[in-house]
């Protein structure tokens, strides 16, 4: 993986620890957002020989055509935001566990 999807799923993986210790439900991010789907695509294929030799990452890679195919690819933030309002994860993150 590259930086932004070690960022985005550190990040993940850190909400999630508190999550669990407080006895909460674990966040999983859906796969019509390209990081769900990434998550999602890279479990499943790094059970295969040919899926260990993969790179997933945003940038290049076989990944970054599997966006474009999914329609999941957009620098339009304004699109990005709506679409992140309407799963209710808008600002998910600043929400306060602890």
């Amino acid at each position: 993986m590259g930086r932004p999807e070690a960022i985005a799923t550190g990040s993940l993986a850190g909400h999630n620890s508190v999550r669990l210790i407080k006895g909460m439900p674990l966040l999983e991010l859906p796969v019509n957002l390209c990081i769900g789907d990434l998550i999602a695509y890279e479990h499943r294929e790094s059970r295969t020989e040919e899926g260990v030799k993969t790179r997933y990452t945003f940038a290049g890679a076989d990944y970054f055509k599997r966006m474009k195919e999914l329609n999941l690819y957009t620098i339009d933030i304004e699109v990005l935001k709506k679409k992140i309002e309407r799963m209710n994860l808008l600002n998910v993150f600043e929400e306060k566990l602890i």
